[in-house]
């Protein structure tokens, strides 16, 4: 494959209104694009690394992109060379990594006229469930699953909240609550037994990232599955969680992980120790999200998934339509949007 065109461009796309989270409140949401084209093909992707949850910032992934640039500039390689360069000269900025990853299954998929999910994956399916987003979406938009962010009210304010939710929603609704790190052990021991009353999924990341040994006790105190998301980074952080025991459910943010190669190291991983698998979005544009969609679909995910996130970001494009809690892919090849 010899790329013979090398576009990046920039973004900063407001959030319709800023969204909170226990540590955080993000007001809009920044990263590059990129696009290649090899002959008649073009590839697009993403890479925005999500402040809180990325190792790398974005000034790390633009120079770290000249870096690859420089290295395959006027190069033929086979498919082989080229991901082997790509693993190279993104070692530290994975949200890179799965960007030139996407672009690169983008062309490979068109070339075959596949959608890139089938591509990788002929017993793909077309469409995935997905979770719902509190203070988001409505009742009667045809969500099982919605997610909730938790920990930055008093308990009483969220045990408040969670009746007012189930009331809305039905008893029939499950609730995903995450907590972004929000609490130390005692406080995620009660705030778990308070919860217990309702239809909880799961808790996401009740407490730091780094502290799975607390992580593992909660799990004896609550009879709430445990979901970690900020401690998954990488396949390592996997086997160490795995290792503690420290959880339940794997939230997987490609862009955190770093794209379809090493995502795909961790599911499995997951599916040997029956730890169940959930794919999110890291509050992408549509490319991003599309790319996350697609390793979803490849991977053979039957998990709800956290991918209806793009009517949270003013970007200005229909956002992939939802139909009784579900996102389908297109039937065009490749990822199946552009630039």
């Amino acid at each position: 494959m010899k790329i013979s065109h090398f576009k990046v461009t920039p973004f900063s796309i407001p959030f319709v209104k800023p969204l909170q989270t226990s540590g955080m409140t993000y007001t809009h949401r920044e990263g590059v694009w990129i696009k290649l084209k090899c002959a008649n093909f073009t590839g697009v992707g993403e890479a925005s690394p999500l402040p809180g949850f990325s190792t790398e910032t974005l000034k790390e992934v633009r120079y770290a992109l000249e870096g690859f640039h420089q290295a395959i500039y006027g190069e033929d390689l086979d498919k082989e060379e080229l991901f082997l360069l790509i693993n190279i000269h993104s070692q530290n900025t994975p949200s890179m990594r799965f960007a030139l990853e996407t672009a690169i299954y983008d062309i490979l998929a068109k070339e075959e006229e596949l959608p890139l999910a089938k591509f990788l994956n002929t017993n793909a399916v077309s469409e995935i469930a997905v979770n719902g987003m509190a203070g988001v979406h409505h009742p009667g938009d045809g969500f099982t699953v919605m997610k909730v962010k938790v920990g930055f009210r008093n308990l009483f304010d969220e045990i408040e909240n969670m009746e007012y939710l189930t009331q809305s929603f039905g008893k029939d609704i499950q609730f995903r609550l995450d907590a972004n790190c929000a609490f130390d052990l005692p406080k995620a021991i009660r705030f778990c037994k308070e919860m217990e009353k309702f239809n909880i999924d799961y808790i996401e990341q009740p407490l730091p990232a780094d502290n799975l040994e607390d992580l593992a006790e909660l799990t004896y105190h609550t009879e709430i599955p445990i979901a970690v998301d900020e401690s998954l980074t990488d396949f390592q952080s996997a086997e160490k969680i795995i290792e503690e025991q420290a959880a339940h459910v794997f939230v997987i943010k490609p862009m955190v992980s770093g794209g379809f190669t090493e995502c795909k190291k961790i599911i499995n991983l997951a599916r040997t120790e029956n730890i169940r698998v959930v794919i999110t979005s890291s509050l992408e544009t549509s490319i991003g999200r599309t790319a996350c969609l697609h390793l979803a679909l490849a991977n053979e995910i039957t998990e709800v998934c956290g991918l209806a996130t793009g009517e949270v970001l003013n970007e200005g494009k229909p956002t992939q339509p939802i139909q009784g809690g579900k996102i389908a892919i297109s039937d065009s090849p490749g990822l199946g949007v552009d630039l």
